[in-house]
């Protein structure tokens, strides 16, 4: 965990240097990195039954789960007046439930008691407004006792305009 506070505080600081260098062109207004939003998202959920199927229909179907994600998005403007999205989450799972595994007698298991997930996120994104154009990469990463996954993503979108026709003019209403 204290690795991923690291690079993101490494991450800050280094595109907190780079929007705030200056250069030699007369034409260029530097402009800093600036905080667009921050989304603080929280979740609880509980269950509580009894028959559960890990056990053979005797004992407690107990589940509960809290997670918390933070998501922070931060834009800058480059030499190019090209508009750069950064969007930074990371999220954290912590769940207890009374497991699945014991369901299946021919495999050697157990059932879980609790785990923890989590999963940090980061987007680039740079938009052209003038041409509407966007494009981005992604990068995710999740882990549990068991797994870790490692999830990428590439983009692009073009604005167009689009024509609307009110449909009432070429109509005849009563």
């Amino acid at each position: 965990m204290k690795k991923i506070y690291l690079t993101a505080a490494a991450l800050a600081v280094l595109f907190n240097s780079y929007a705030q260098s200056t250069n030699d062109s007369s034409a260029f207004k530097s402009r800093k990195l600036k905080i667009e939003e921050i989304n603080l998202i929280s979740s609880y959920y509980d269950q509580d039954g009894d028959h559960a199927s890990v056990t053979g229909g005797l004992g407690s179907e107990k589940l509960t789960d809290l997670a918390n994600v933070i998501d922070v998005k931060l834009t800058f403007y480059d030499k190019k007046y090209r508009k750069h999205n950064f969007d930074l989450s990371c999220g954290i799972d912590q769940y207890t439930s009374a497991s699945s595994d014991k369901i299946d007698l021919q495999a050697n298991s157990s059932a879980s008691h609790a785990d923890t997930r989590v999963y940090p996120a980061f987007d680039w994104s740079v938009e052209n407004e003038k041409k509407g154009r966007t494009s981005g990469i992604g990068l995710s990463y999740s882990t549990e006792y068991d797994y870790s996954s490692v999830g990428g993503n590439i983009n692009f979108s073009k604005k167009r305009k689009i024509e609307m026709v009110n449909s009432l003019q070429n109509s005849n209403v009563l």
